[in-house]
C-alpha cells in the first residue's frame, strides 16, 4: 500500500435524501407500528427550538447507575428510540453506510432530556439528543471504533437553548466514552455515571452557569473502582443566558490533558472562501454527471484564496458564468498537505445521479500538487487506458470514465480494476503514483 495514504484527503460520498416512501417503511421498522407522515429532520439543520421546563433549582445531573459494559451488545438493552423520525434522518443522512436502524435505542435519560444511539458499521455509532421526546438537536455519528482504551472515538458534547416563550433555557452535557473499563466521567463539579455502552447524558444545574460559562475544568474518566483511567480538560460551553448563542457547542466537551492548567479551548473560525479573488484555472466538458450539470456540459473551475491564507478549488458554473460566482462556500480542493516525498494530495468523490432512468454512482478525483515538485502533467490510467487529468496552478480534476451502480448499502466500491494517479515531469518521466483503489479502501468507513 502507498505510502501516501497519511497525506490523501477524505473520500467524499455525496448521496441524496431518501423519499418520504422511504421514511415511512424506516419508521414503521423503527416503531413497530404504523408511521405518520411528517418531514425528515435534516441532521446539520436549522436548531428548532425545544420545550423543557426546568422549574426546579438544581437539574438532574446521573444519567444512569448501570455499569458501562456488560455481556453482550448495548443494543440489545434499553427501550426504543424517543423520536424514530430522528433516526430516519440519521439512516438518509448516512447513507450509503450501514446504519442498523433495527437496533436504534434509548440508552439513558435525565429528567426530560434523553440520548439515543444508533449502531453504524460495525463498530461504528451515532448519538442523538432529544429533548421533551423531539430530538431536534441533530446528531454526532462516528464510523468507527478504533483504540477504544485510547478514547480516539468518544464523543462528548454541550448543547444550550436560551430561555424563551416557548421553554426554559437549558443546557445538557452527553456522549460516549468507549473504554470498556470505564465507569463514570468526572467533570469537575459533578460526576456522570456511565450507562451500558459508556453513553452518558446529564443535564448542567443552573446554580453553576455563571461560573462555568465558557471556563474548563480538570475531569477524569474513572473505571469502578474509581481510579483514573484518563485525565482531561472539560470545556464548558458558553451559558444560555444574555447574547449567548443556541445550539451545539462547536468545542468538545472533553479533552485530553496534555500537561499543565486547564486552559478554555476557543470556538475555531471556519476559513471562508473569498470568491472575489477568483481566478480561472481550466474547463473540463464533463463525461459523466456532475452535481448539478450532466453529462456534455463544459464547467469552469477556479482557484479563490480563503481567509486563513491557502487557495481553494471551486467550481463556477458553466460557460458564460460570472467570474467569481459559485454556488457554495465549499473548496473541492485545498493548497497544501503535500511535500517532496508525498507531492499529490487527492481526494476521491462519488456521487448518486440517474443516467438513462438508472441509479448510478458517478466518481471523480481533484486535490493539488506540490509546487516544489516537477509534476507538469497528471494521468489517471486503469488496465492500459488514459484519463487526462485537467491540471492549473497546482490544482487538478478529472472523471472516472466509468460508474457503479446504485443506490447501494455498506461501503461504496469503486468500479472494478486498477486505478492509479500517476505524475509526470515536462519530459513525460514519471515522478509520483497514487494508488487510488488502496487510498479509497484505507479512507472509507469501516
Amino acid at each position: 500500500m502507498s505510502d501516501y495514504l497519511h497525506l490523501l484527503g477524505e473520500f467524499r460520498s455525496e448521496v441524496p435524501a431518501v423519499d418520504d416512501a422511504m421514511v415511512e417503511r424506516v419508521l414503521a421498522r423503527i416503531a413497530g407500528a404504523p408511521a405518520r407522515r411528517r418531514s425528515p429532520l435534516r441532521r446539520f439543520g436549522r436548531r428548532q427550538r425545544l420545550t423543557l421546563v426546568t422549574g426546579f433549582a438544581a437539574l438532574l445531573l446521573t444519567a444512569a447507575s448501570i455499569a458501562a459494559v456488560k455481556e453482550g451488545p448495548w443494543w440489545q438493552s434499553g427501550g426504543p428510540p424517543v423520536d424514530p423520525q430522528a433516526v430516519a434522518s440519521v439512516a438518509s443522512d448516512n447513507m450509503p453506510a450501514d446504519v442498523k436502524l433495527a437496533d436504534a435505542r434509548t440508552v439513558v435519560t435525565s429528567g426530560d432530556a434523553a440520548l439515543v444511539a444508533v449502531p453504524l458499521n460495525a463498530t461504528g455509532y451515532c448519538l442523538i439528543p432529544a429533548i421533551d421526546g423531539r430530538a431536534s438537536l441533530g446528531a454526532q455519528c462516528e464510523y468507527q471504533v478504533s483504540n477504544p482504551a485510547r478514547g480516539d472515538d468518544d464523543r462528548t458534547l454541550s448543547v444550550t437553548r436560551k430561555a424563551s416563550a416557548k421553554g426554559a433555557a437549558v443546557w445538557i452535557v452527553y456522549g460516549r466514552v468507549t473504554d470498556p473499563r470505564a465507569r463514570k466521567i468526572d467533570l469537575g463539579p459533578f460526576t456522570l455515571d456511565l450507562a451500558i455502552g459508556g453513553f452518558f447524558l446529564g443535564q448542567v444545574p443552573q446554580a453553576e452557569w455563571s461560573q462555568l460559562s465558557g471556563s474548563a475544568t480538570s475531569g477524569a474518566i474513572l473505571d469502578g473502582a474509581g481510579s483514573a483511567l484518563r485525565k482531561g480538560c472539560v470545556n464548558w460551553a458558553v451559558a444560555p443566558i444574555g447574547t449567548a448563542s443556541d445550539g451545539e457547542y462547536p468545542v468538545p466537551l472533553w479533552s485530553d490533558a496534555q500537561g499543565g492548567r486547564c486552559e478554555p479551548q476557543k470556538v475555531p473560525v471556519l476559513p471562508t472562501v473569498e470568491l472575489g479573488t477568483a481566478k480561472k484555472l481550466f474547463d473540463v466538458t464533463l463525461t459523466q454527471n456532475y452535481g448539478i450539470w450532466k453529462a456534455g456540459q463544459t464547467v469552469i473551475f477556479e482557484s479563490a484564496q480563503r481567509s486563513d491564507g491557502k487557495s481553494c478549488l471551486v467550481v463556477t458554473g458553466g460557460q458564460g458564468a460570472q467570474p467569481g460566482f459559485n454556488f457554495s462556500n465549499a473548496c473541492g480542493a485545498v493548497s497544501g498537505g503535500t511535500n517532496e516525498r508525498h507531492p499529490i494530495n487527492v481526494g476521491i468523490g462519488a456521487g448518486l445521479t440517474h443516467v438513462d432512468g438508472k441509479a448510478v454512482y458517478t466518481w471523480d478525483i481533484s486535490g493539488a500538487v506540490d509546487p516544489g515538485s516537477t509534476i507538469a502533467k497528471l494521468e489517471l490510467r486503469s488496465d492500459g487506458e488514459t484519463t487526462p487529468v485537467a491540471l492549473g496552478d497546482g490544482f487538478f480534476f478529472a472523471q472516472l470514465p466509468v460508474t457503479t451502480p446504485g443506490p447501494q448499502k455498506g461501503t461504496l466500491r469503486m468500479p472494478p480494476g486498477q486505478w492509479l494517479l500517476v505524475g509526470l515531469d515536462a519530459a513525460g518521466h514519471q515522478v509520483a503514483q497514487v494508488d487510488l483503489v488502496a487510498f479509497h479502501r484505507q479512507a472509507s468507513p469501516h
